[in-house]
């Protein structure tokens, strides 16, 4: 599948699956599709892209780019598999069924364990917790 096949088949979906992010689409060079979607604060940017013929999702708030994950990391490696990786994250994302973290040295990020984070932490860093509805 090329870039634009691939481009088309996500970006078609996933606005179909979450119609708020329509208008939050811009095409940029090689047919890829970036979306970023602000929470409702304005502290978070959710964002989704289809460079490289994957979909990457990540955040940016304190930083150009916080985190981000592929959905290869998730085991989805066709496209059928990374668009409904995709839906799934972002769904939980949005629906408050994801914890997102925040650093005071590394920015935002998701993490599937709260206590090992809290372990890692160093001295002088602030770890807070939130939901997408709270930022």
């Amino acid at each position: 599948m090329e870039q634009k096949e691939f481009t088309g088949y996500i970006i078609s979906r996933i606005t179909d699956r979450f119609p708020q992010f329509k208008n939050s689409c811009t095409t940029k060079a090689n047919e890829v599709v970036d979306i970023d979607f602000k929470s409702r604060n304005g502290k978070l940017t959710l964002w989704l892209t289809t460079q490289d013929q994957e979909v990457t999702i990540g955040f940016t708030g304190d930083q150009e780019c916080d985190w981000h994950t592929h959905m290869s990391l998730f085991n989805a490696y066709t496209p059928e598999e990374e668009l409904l990786t995709a839906i799934d994250l972002i769904e939980n994302i949005l629906s408050d069924k994801e914890v997102i973290v925040h650093s005071s040295l590394s920015g935002y990020f998701l993490a599937n364990n709260i206590e090992n984070v809290m372990n890692q932490k160093k001295k002088e860093e602030v770890i807070v917790t939130a939901y997408w509805g709270d930022l």
